[in-house]
């Protein structure tokens, strides 16, 4: 396993961590740590390679999948039949189908995800997490940035067989995208098994993976008398995009249903600090906090470092860290990455 490679496994979401695992992992402390707001899966994934008992949790499906098929899986691989099954016909109400298209997915696709999510379905934990997984990714693999709020013009182009003047007028990375799109969907998801299946280790410890809102989670943690040796926080910013709103095609993808709700407004919401203090009190019976954030002076995205600090210390004693990191979009490091004056990260870290 080469553990470099470990982390293109998972999705790339946004608000990820990705190139701040080695950082944040550093203030571990103890055999048990528990990832609360899972996201994307980075820190816990890190926690995993560093043979940590990991307990994951986030309210969305979307990353208990990433649980279920990274932190908690130990031993089962995606195989080429397991690949090739997607493709068996089988019956399904064609949800993607009927919502999605032209819009989000040209027909051909929407019918091919159809079929492979009815597949993916009727498999057992953890291969059905991990063909969901699968998925997930060769979805996002076709957007632009990961996103779903582009790509209508393309479609309509694609759809008046104009593809070859579209092709000509895309960038490179969006180009490559419709080609992947327009081409038979094995090669990529072959190529996107073989990066899960190089993030699946037994690591040893008995790891888990919740969907719960997290303030419940903490209470029945607490009611169970797990122990939890370090605490990671990394909610979603304050007044920054709502991740069920970016990601809102998605979740109904997985749930198979319109208008689902997901409710990820706590810490973005006027009463941001009231929740964070709440939640902290709630983590009293862990020993070790790290809690990530970050300003962006220019949309006031986020919350000031100091001002976060001094919830924290109502609890206990802790320190401030500024990181030297350039936000970029989907965590890939690219030219567009915002310069550190403009988007401002840090640890919070307790005693």
């Amino acid at each position: 396993m080469r553990r470099n490679k470990v982390f293109e496994a998972l999705p790339p979401f946004l608000g990820g961590k990705r190139r701040l695992t080695d950082i944040i992992s550093s203030h571990f402390q103890g055999e048990t740590v528990c990832d609360i707001f899972l996201g994307g899966g980075s820190v816990a994934l890190k926690a995993k390679l560093m043979n940590k008992r990991v307990i994951a949790n986030d309210l969305a499906y979307r990353s208990k999948i990433i649980g279920e098929a990274l932190i908690g899986n130990q031993n089962e691989k995606i195989t080429e039949e397991d690949v090739y099954s997607l493709f068996i016909p089988s019956k399904h109400k064609s949800f993607i189908e009927k919502n999605y298209t032209p819009k989000i997915f040209i027909p051909k696709v929407a019918k091919f995800l159809d079929n492979a999510f009815a597949n993916a379905r009727k498999r057992k934990n953890p291969k059905k997490e991990l063909l969901e997984l699968l998925l997930v990714k060769y979805i996002l693999s076709l957007r632009q940035y990961g996103a779903f709020q582009v790509g209508v013009f393309d479609n309509k182009m694609i759809l008046k067989g104009e593809e070859i003047e579209l092709l000509e007028l895309a960038s490179e990375s969006r180009a490559r995208k419709i080609k992947d799109g327009l081409s038979h969907a094995l090669p990529i998801l072959l190529k996107i098994k073989d990066q899960i299946n190089g993030a699946i280790f037994n690591n040893g410890k008995a790891n888990q993976a919740y969907q719960m809102d997290c303030f419940e989670f903490l209470k029945l943690m607490r009611e169970k008398g797990e122990r939890i040796d370090t605490i990671y926080f990394d909610s979603p910013y304050f007044n920054s995009t709502l991740y069920s709103n970016h990601y809102k095609v998605l979740d109904e993808i997985l749930e198979t249903k319109k208008g689902i709700k997901i409710e990820d407004k706590a810490f973005n919401s006027k009463k941001v600090l009231e929740n964070f203090e709440r939640l902290f009190s709630l983590s009293e019976f862990i020993p070790k906090w790290i809690i990530s954030l970050g300003y962006n002076p220019a949309s006031e995205a986020g919350i000031k470092g100091k001002k976060l600090l001094g919830v924290v210390q109502k609890f206990r004693k802790a320190k401030l860290y500024h990181l030297e990191h350039n936000w970029a979009i989907n965590n890939i490091a690219s030219k567009s990455g915002k310069k550190q004056s403009e988007n401002v990260e840090y640890l919070i870290v307790t005693n």
